[in-house]
């Protein structure tokens, strides 16, 4: 077993690192281009460990199997046990209860910390995105961190409440853009059910067609509700 546990402890190191770091990186690069704080981007970087693990521990037992017993051949210690009277079974009892160990931290990490850190990194992510729309939609400033959407707001009242003159422009399917202009609009946050919704009051949609432009339709609505997806933020 101690022949066994360094270079398991070090592949186990080395495999989650190039696992996580391409995810780091990647995550980092967009929370830090939003303005979010580095303890909130250290939270959830570290959620996305236990994935890693869920792959890691079983390849590092390999490694570490490979390096000890190797090692155990290559130095003649394993004919120096058969010389004493050694049998495989004997030798294979270690092998036996680090894979047991292997196994049980396996299933714990794939039954409890990968649901528990996924729920967690869906709750920091849909904070940063709270947090994005109550202090960022400005007046007379392109809201874009929804992707393919831009909102355009010329008031907004001190404190949140309705905005006034909204609009947005949705290309969430190039073929059919779709342009939104309102009297009135908010954003409502529902933290319970990790929700962005837009409501938009009193206002047109105007749908037009890239390959035809001469089709292009204007609908009038005294309330429309878009369900924005938060994910897509990240």
């Amino acid at each position: 077993i101690r022949g066994v546990i360094p270079p398991l402890l070090m592949a186990l190191l080395i495999f989650t690192f190039m696992l996580v770091m391409p995810f780091l990186m990647e995550l980092a690069e967009t929370l830090i281009s939003k303005g979010v704080p580095f303890t909130v981007v250290l939270s959830l970087m570290w959620t996305l460990v236990p994935q890693a693990l869920a792959v890691t521990i079983p390849m590092s037992l390999l490694v570490g199997l490979l390096v000890g017993l190797g090692r155990l051949s290559s130095d003649r210690e394993w004919v120096a046990l058969q010389a004493c009277g050694v049998g495989i079974g004997r030798v294979l009892r270690p092998v036996l209860f680090l894979g047991v160990v292997a196994t049980a931290a396996t299933l714990y990490v794939y039954i409890w910390s990968v649901p528990d850190a996924n729920q967690t990194a869906r709750e920091i992510r849909y904070g940063v995105v709270a947090q994005l729309v109550e202090g960022e939609v400005k007046p007379r400033v392109f809201f874009d961190h929804f992707p393919n959407r831009v909102l355009f707001v010329r008031d907004v009242p001190a404190g949140g409440g309705v905005w006034r003159d909204v609009f947005l422009a949705d290309t969430t399917t190039p073929e059919s853009p779709v342009v939104y202009l309102a009297d009135r609009g908010r954003m409502a946050l529902n933290r319970a059910d990790r929700t962005v919704r837009l409501i938009l009051e009193d206002g047109t949609q105007h749908t037009s067609k890239a390959d035809a432009p001469q089709d292009y339709s204007v609908a009038r609505f005294e309330q429309l509700v878009l369900n924005l997806d938060p994910e897509t933020v990240f």
